[in-house]
């Protein structure tokens, strides 16, 4: 159960675009919030009346949040003012308040901050072991926090190893605060590396090993969904043959009325070639559903799921 989220705000609207869904896990599970925002240097501009001016500008607009949302959230709204590299300091914030979800926009267009959330989200899901939970802003971004986000259905993408499984424990912790059912999805890429104009029987080698990884792949998903079954969850499995896996990815989560994607951002196995490492950065740029990402620590392997 989460206990501590810590939301990255950079001064944008944007960026508050993650509070809704913040507030609405807060109240399902009394977790505090912790909202913090990072005063990034900018060496062109630094001298002391600017840097003042910064940390009281930023120092009021956390105020302003704690003020708009109210008693939305379950759980204590705290905040913090950091300074030095983003990417960095989310990281220290991060494991000194033992936030155990992160929640964020993919980007944002502050003022002060240079619009640091633009890179910073791509670029903090890779460094961090802490479970991030991404949120696409709309074009216009919200006018009000209601916490009235919930997630009906969520697509887990697996690759058959123990990285890309480890997602699987999050998808059901943060489900369950819903109801959630389960879409379990295997992407297999087309093996376009067998492929010769020179070989007449290219066509049928390349057919029989898709359908080999196609079949082992609906046998290896049947396995983690009846294990999900035997926890009370609703599970449906699919397995895709496709060239590109990130589009894969986002294409099923449409074709399937997913409106969550839970993934790993690394894994490697057979065909896959490391499928959910740059994949996720593929399935961030496009997705149009909110993205937990989790990438296990050598000390956090992530738990079964059950």
């Amino acid at each position: 159960m989460y206990r501590q989220i810590l939301v990255p705000l950079d001064g944008s609207r944007f960026a508050e675009s993650a509070l809704p869904v913040s507030l609405g896990l807060s109240r399902r599970t009394g977790a505090r919030v912790h909202l913090v925002t990072v005063q990034e240097p900018i060496p062109s501009f630094s001298y002391d009346e600017w840097e003042s001016a910064a940390a009281e500008w930023s120092g009021q607009y956390l105020a302003n949040v704690v003020e708009r949302i109210g008693d939305l959230a379950g759980g204590e709204v705290t905040t913090h003012l950091r300074s030095g590299h983003v990417v960095e300091a989310l990281e220290d914030e991060a494991r000194e308040h033992h936030a155990d979800l992160v929640v964020m926009a993919t980007h944002g267009r502050g003022l002060l901050s240079r619009a640091w959330l633009g890179s910073v989200a791509a670029s903090f899901i890779h460094h961090t072991d802490r479970p991030v939970l991404l949120v696409r802003p709309d074009a216009e971004p919200p006018t009000d926090f209601a916490p009235d986000r919930t997630f009906s259905r969520i697509l887990v993408p697996l690759d058959g190893s123990e990285l890309s499984e480890s997602a699987l424990a999050h998808a059901v912790e943060l489900g369950g605060l819903f109801g959630a059912t389960y879409h379990l999805l295997r992407v297999v890429p087309y093996p376009m590396d067998l492929s010769s104009s020179y070989l007449p029987h290219t066509v049928q080698v390349n057919q029989q090993v898709v359908e080999d990884a196609r079949l082992s792949a609906q046998k290896y998903l049947e396995e983690h969904a009846e294990r999900l079954r035997a926890g009370g969850h609703t599970v449906s499995v699919s397995v895709v043959v496709v060239a590109q896996p990130g589009h894969g990815i986002v294409s099923e989560a449409e074709n399937e009325g997913c409106d969550f994607i839970a993934m790993a951002t690394h894994g490697r196995t057979g065909l896959t070639r490391a499928l959910l490492g740059s994949t996720a950065d593929k399935v961030l740029r496009a997705a149009h559903v909110p993205l937990l990402i989790y990438r296990p620590g050598p000390d956090r392997p992530g738990k079964a799921a059950t």
